[in-house]
């Protein structure tokens, strides 16, 4: 989950991108919903916790046998500029469909057997990684110390490729999971103020975005589209319709849903703040990617629903 700090709706330009957007994939802890309500009744058992390695946590949903959804900035590695370790082939991942796991005893350990990106995506994530590069060389003959640090990491703040590029991943797994059931994938055009549910694992409150020891459990929230575009559409948060829930970090790749059934991917929330509100959350947009080659294979095992 991002926080970006301006605008709600604001998907074009290349805004300053806070990136908490990397919190999943680099460091500190992801732990649900800010203004949501616990899953208390179970109702979104499809939706899990997704831990890679101690402390980076996302939110997944299963829509095959073996296939999980999430966000790409999830399972990439940005300095990198590649997928992170346990996304490759060989990698292991662990996933809980626990309404509240309280340890890694209510997790299951899953084979990765392949993680797919947008090809979109994937080609800015590499001329981000070129740019970075060069930048960070041109530092470092001029830069030392904390004044070096301190460039790169405002040099990773800066970038941003989210709203230009669908931050989405699909993570094929060697194991079964029949206890986490299988959510369908809606690909059908999303209007604007359309009625939405929103689901995740990520902090209630943002005090507790990087606390280790913070709660985890599902919650969800209903919000209404604000605006839709080709790459992302986004939903109000309380600062503009009160009672509207914001996502928050560990919420990244969890599901927004119409009538039960996937529609977007969480990304980026705008405008988070220390009052544990925000302004809208940006998720992708399902809709213009229909003719994506990996649905196909999550259709095969009953894991799409793609109506016209």
């Amino acid at each position: 989950m991002a926080n970006r700090s301006r605008g709600g709706g604001d998907g074009g330009g290349c805004a300053r991108l806070l990136l908490a957007l990397l919190l999943c994939t680099l460091a500190g802890s992801l732990q649900a919903l800010i203004g949501g309500q616990p899953d208390s009744v179970e109702r979104y058992g499809f939706v899990v916790s997704l831990k890679s390695a101690p402390g980076q946590r996302c939110t997944a949903t299963k829509i095959g046998p073996r296939i999980f959804l999430t966000a790409a900035h999830c399972v990439v590695d940005i300095p990198a500029g590649t997928l992170g370790r346990p996304w490759q082939p060989g990698g292991k991942i662990l996933v809980s469909n626990r309404a509240e796991p309280s340890g890694d005893s209510d997790y299951q350990t899953l084979n990765v057997t392949g993680t797919r990106l947008l090809e979109s995506f994937a080609s800015a994530l590499s001329r981000l990684h070129a740019y970075q590069n060069a930048r960070i060389a041109e530092y470092r003959g001029r830069y030392s110390g904390e004044d070096l640090a301190r460039r790169i990491r405002r040099l990773y703040m800066e970038s941003h490729i989210t709203a230009r590029f669908p931050d989405l991943a699909i993570v094929l797994v060697d194991d079964e999971t029949p206890s986490i059931p299988v959510a369908c994938v809606d690909l059908r055009r999303l209007v604007r103020e359309a009625d939405v549910i929103l689901v995740g694992y990520g902090c209630e409150r943002v005090a507790e975005a990087r606390r280790e020891s913070a709660p985890v459990r599902r919650t969800w929230g209903r919000s209404r589209v604000i605006r839709v575009d080709a790459v992302n559409f986004y939903t109000f948060a309380g600062d503009l319709r009160p009672g509207s829930p914001a996502i928050c970090p560990g919420d990244s790749g969890g599901p927004v849903l119409r009538d039960g059934k996937v529609v977007g991917v969480h990304g980026t929330v705008y405008g988070l703040g220390a009052r544990d509100s925000a302004r809208s959350n940006m998720s992708v947009n399902l809709h213009p990617l229909a003719g994506w080659d990996a649905w196909p294979q999550a259709a095969a095992t009953g894991g799409k629903s793609a109506q016209p």
